[in-house]
């Protein structure tokens, strides 16, 4: 079920958080104003990214953050577009991520026996 991401400005401070009724999240969170929301199927994921993201300006204990100019940018452009659905996404999937991990096992596997166990078993032969 799609649920909406939200960026609310009251003063200085952005509350960033997610809901399913952005209604009552506005009523709840007056006199700020919306800047920015987005409607999609991972609403809580992509809110718990960037909250991560932000971390740094985040108000302990609370969903608002004091977000500079750019910041702000930032967030509201994710969160306008599509961007946000496409900007979280994992670099590897599917047939790549298999393939990379077998590549990575192989490489790392001659790395160990070239490194670590051939020199061990040159002083026994």
């Amino acid at each position: 079920m799609d649920s909406y991401i939200y960026l609310i400005e009251n003063g200085d401070l952005y509350n960033i958080g997610s809901t399913n009724n952005i209604d009552k999240v506005q009523q709840l969170l007056r006199p700020g104003k919306l800047c920015a929301s987005l409607k999609d199927k991972e609403a809580v994921y992509i809110c718990k990214n960037l909250h991560i993201r932000y971390s740094e300006v985040r108000l302990p204990e609370t969903d608002y953050f004091r977000l500079n100019k750019s910041q702000l940018l930032e967030c509201q452009l994710m969160m306008k577009s599509e961007g946000a659905s496409n900007y979280f996404q994992p670099i590897f999937k599917g047939a790549t991520k298999v393939a990379t991990f077998i590549l990575a096992w192989f490489v790392l596997t001659f790395f160990l026996i070239k490194l670590g166990i051939d020199p061990i078993l040159s002083r026994f032969l």
